[in-house]
């Protein structure tokens, strides 16, 4: 069952990308024609964020090291990596026994043979205190595979040889 709010948020949603008429047939029929925010992503990452924490830009150099190399994709195509930021995904300490990890999604995007971009998504968990600091991410197959994402905001964690 979906809670009232987040039934509000989609119908707002919906309203938004749809002609008013067609409120009824998107619902009706779960969406449509694209709109500008649709269009296939880009192999062009966005600028790497500044006035990062040592802390948080140690786990994103990490994360484009990781995440790309224990996803399923090969990582030769993989192009760069998004994540949510570390330090605002702390594990709450009572959960963990420490106040230093933490838990990010990460979006590999790639591209298959003939160029047409894709991405992965994966789940990583880490700890600014450990060394290294993860080592492994996991795969995170909600949006598998698709071409094109609509959740924000991630921050750009880098290239695969970073």
């Amino acid at each position: 069952m979906i809670e009232p709010d987040r039934w509000r948020t989609a119908v707002r949603s919906i309203r938004h990308l749809c002609a008013p008429g067609a409120l009824l047939i998107a619902l009706t029929l779960g969406g449509c024609a694209a709109s500008p925010a649709t269009t296939p992503a880009t192999s062009a990452p966005p600028t790497p964020p500044s006035g990062l924490s040592a802390e948080d830009a140690a786990a994103l150099r990490t994360l484009a090291r990781v995440a790309p190399r224990t996803s399923t994709i090969d990582v030769a195509s993989a192009d760069w990596t998004e994540c949510w930021l570390p330090s605002a995904h702390l594990i709450p300490a009572a959960e963990v026994a420490d106040a230093t990890t933490w838990k990010v999604i990460c979006r590999i995007f790639w591209h298959q043979a003939d160029g047409t971009q894709r991405y992965q998504d994966t789940n990583c968990i880490g700890d600014f205190a450990a060394s290294p600091m993860l080592d492994h991410c996991y795969r995170w197959v909600h949006y598998d595979l698709e071409p094109t994402y609509e959740d924000h905001p991630g921050v750009h964690a880098g290239p695969p040889d970073a």
